[in-house]
């Protein structure tokens, strides 16, 4: 979760995203304290200029893939000023309705299979999401776009990043569809998504929970990481 205020304006077709904080005063001067001396930090702890930098050079990158995000039309010292993109966010799209697109869904898990394909060929951990909420994702003329990215770990491997990624992006989705749907989305993912030892890791690094939580029932309100390490270890099994 970002710890950064992002202030979002609509001015002449232009989005312009400026760059606070709600951290207070003390622990915001001591991140910038240990952010100049060089100590390893989240993107999200980053000062000012820093999260500005690391969200342009992102935007930058996944453009020269050709990858959809907005367009960056200016960048002044502390907002960036980016195209509209006209649609609606998968959030609004999966909660307003009873049963969920499957269609787009797949779309979804190809977006991300492909680019953590290019992340992985080219060693770019930036073209994997990690604050990939249902929020930051809008669905436009029929094309799946990615936003906000001051999220990071730019110390960790592109296996880190793309476990962050599948478990922000399965976690939300899974918490905002109906329980009776999480079968499906479990299916399609598992047949769609090609990295096998991303998912593998993530299990692994959870296998001591889900152990310990083997008998509960993923049908809870509160689906979590070990909710979806356990479920994908089952849905696995069963392929």
């Amino acid at each position: 979760m970002s710890l950064s205020l992002n202030s979002v304006n609509q001015i002449d077709s232009v989005f312009i995203k400026t760059y606070g904080s709600k951290t207070p005063l003390w622990k915001y001067y001591s991140r910038c304290t240990l952010d100049l001396i060089g100590l390893r930090q989240p993107v999200e702890y980053y000062n000012k200029r820093k999260r500005l930098e690391f969200e342009y050079q992102t935007l930058k990158l996944w453009i020269s893939y050709d990858l959809n995000v907005p367009e960056v039309i200016r960048r002044n010292s502390l907002d960036l000023h980016l195209s509209i993109i006209e649609g609606n966010t998968l959030y609004k799209i999966f909660t307003e309705s009873n049963d969920i697109d499957m269609d787009l869904f797949i779309k979804l898990i190809n977006d991300v299979n492909y680019r953590h394909h290019l992340a992985f060929k080219y060693n770019e951990p930036k073209l994997c999401h990690v604050d990939a909420n249902l929020r930051n994702i809008i669905y436009s003329n029929n094309k799946i776009f990615h936003i906000d990215f001051e999220m990071g770990r730019e110390y960790e491997s592109i296996s880190m990043w793309a476990q962050r990624e599948i478990s922000k992006l399965l976690i939300s989705l899974l918490n905002n569809i109906p329980v009776s749907e999480r079968d499906n989305v479990f299916r399609l993912f598992c047949n769609i998504y090609e990295h096998t030892s991303v998912v593998d890791s993530l299990i692994l690094s959870k296998h001591g929970k889900i152990k310990l939580n083997r008998h509960k029932d993923s049908g809870n309100n509160n689906y979590a990481l070990v909710d979806l390490a356990r479920d994908l270890q089952i849905h696995k099994q069963n392929k």
